[in-house]
């Protein structure tokens, strides 16, 4: 039944796109802060539906007008409408920020912050009766896909964090991380990951990603990569059209003052549900939890 979930067609989108604002803590050691989630629930709601936590990426959450930024309402709707959960966590907004993509000196980090509030949208998510606590899946895109990354690392502290809090998703997306430093650190992630990026992205870059996944393949890890020709940075929004955007800012990359190319890639982006879609079934028709059998444990 669960592997007819992502067969579903997008007609009723519209019924399942409209989201409950809720609030749950970060999973923090002290002081967790209070965070905003949104949450999409499936046309026809039951008890132990699979769920997905969404990351959002620098640009932050809520666009300028208020709204649910398309690509993350894209996909929350997508899901939801394929019988997901769906918890869109804002890392920002509750800490008095809208972005961070134009500041040098970001307060809120992919290492830190984004991994913790990731483990509270899980830790939220298994307590309601009406989510599969052995299928929660988490998917960032850009900062958030980054934040993804550091958040499943075996050796990570926020992954430690999860497992004294015996909490664990199934598997990690990342669309269009920045994976320079995890790369150079050997990141090994704890659970499935996979990476989906543009070809031609130049905000991040895809060969430290491709070079990533191939070391932890190398390790016998589940690791995998899909690259679309063609696309840039963004390239799975819908209505997006390509722009440079010279404001940007990224330690590690100076050189992005002399602008990025943003913008979406229709065919990109189709190509990539699809194999979403496909990546996602393997782990709905396996009765394992990441929790339960992961190929990577925390050294001591």
């Amino acid at each position: 039944m669960l592997l007819g979930i992502l067969m579903v067609g997008l007609s009723r989108a519209g019924l399942a796109a409209i989201p409950k604002k809720v609030t749950f803590p970060s999973l923090e050691e002290t002081n967790p802060t209070k965070l905003d989630g949104y949450l999409y629930q499936p046309a026809k709601p039951a008890d132990g539906k699979p769920a997905i936590v969404l990351a959002h990426g620098c640009s932050g959450m809520i666009h300028t007008k208020g709204e649910i930024r398309a690509g993350i309402a894209h996909w929350a709707a997508r899901f939801a409408e394929k019988g997901f959960v769906v918890l869109a966590v804002d890392s920002f907004n509750p800490r008095g920020h809208k972005e961070v993509c134009t500041q040098s000196n970001r307060p809120i980090l992919e290492s830190r912050e984004r991994p913790r509030d990731a483990y509270g949208a899980l830790k939220y998510l298994v307590a309601q009766p009406f989510v599969n606590k052995d299928r929660v899946f988490l998917l960032g895109f850009s900062n958030g896909a980054t934040g993804t990354l550091y958040a499943v690392e075996a050796d990570g502290k926020p992954h430690m964090l999860a497992v004294e809090a015996k909490i664990a998703f199934r598997a990690a997306m990342a669309f269009y991380p920045g994976c320079n430093n995890p790369n150079k650190n050997r990141l090994r992630p704890a659970i499935p990951l996979a990476i989906f990026i543009g070809a031609d992205d130049d905000w991040t870059l895809p060969a430290p990603c491709q070079e990533l996944i191939a070391l932890n393949k190398s390790r016998g890890l589940d690791a995998q990569y899909f690259d679309y020709p063609g696309a840039y940075h963004g390239f799975d929004v819908p209505g997006s059209k390509v722009r440079v955007r010279t404001d940007v800012r990224m330690s590690n990359r100076p050189g992005l003052a002399s602008g990025v190319h943003v913008g979406g890639n229709d065919a990109a982006r189709i190509a990539a549900e699809k194999d979403v879609d496909s990546y996602l079934m393997r782990f709905l028709s396996s009765g394992t939890n990441s929790a339960e059998k992961s190929p990577v444990t925390p050294k001591p």
